[in-house]
């Protein structure tokens, strides 16, 4: 059985995590979980023959913290930067991190004031504003939520990320590629 990632929903309909094809209808067989969705395969047993799931719902409510930390580092950077500059759009192995407000005016190392540069773009802007360096950013630096982070990080297909959608928030989908 390929690994197809499947949307787990808290009872609530708030989205809870990813789990894979196989965990997801352990759910359904024990009774933990509902379709909501089903995806586009048929699964076959010697005695059992059901629809693949694309989303479940829990049949409990889970009680989580509200706001779960995506820990600030490098590679957190670039993944919530799509590994793209932020200013130009260039993608590829020339990428380094830059702060919007330069260290050297107080500005901090953190989710909100560091993207991805290029190493042209990084020079060009040097240890200057924003404004001053006649640059623009093409995304808001922010802090990312944990969902959204898992989210990325699993890099669901475009049909999967389409039949989702409507149960994420907006602000989670990430944006299509740019070409």
């Amino acid at each position: 059985m390929p690994y197809v990632r499947v949307l787990v929903l808290n009872q609530s309909y708030e989205p809870l995590h990813f789990t894979s094809t196989r965990r997801a209808i352990i759910l359904l067989l024990v009774g933990k979980a509902e379709y909501v969705e089903r995806g586009e395969g048929r699964l076959r047993s010697e005695r059992l023959s059901m629809l693949e799931p694309s989303v479940v719902r829990l049949n409990r409510y889970i009680h989580r913290p509200s706001r779960l930390a995506v820990s600030f580092s490098k590679r957190n950077v670039f993944r919530r930067d799509d590994f793209t500059c932020q200013y130009c759009g260039a993608r590829g192995a020339d990428l380094t991190l830059d702060h919007v407000v330069p260290r050297s005016q107080g500005g901090a190392t953190s989710w909100e004031n560091v993207v991805v540069a290029c190493h042209p773009c990084n020079l060009r802007k040097g240890d200057r504003p924003l404004a001053a360096s006649n640059l623009r950013l093409r995304r808001r630096p922010f802090r990312p939520h944990y969902f959204w982070y898992q989210l990325m990080a699993h890099a669901p297909t475009p049909s999967q990320l389409q039949r989702w959608s409507k149960y994420l928030p907006s602000r989670w989908v990430p944006l299509p590629q740019s070409a």
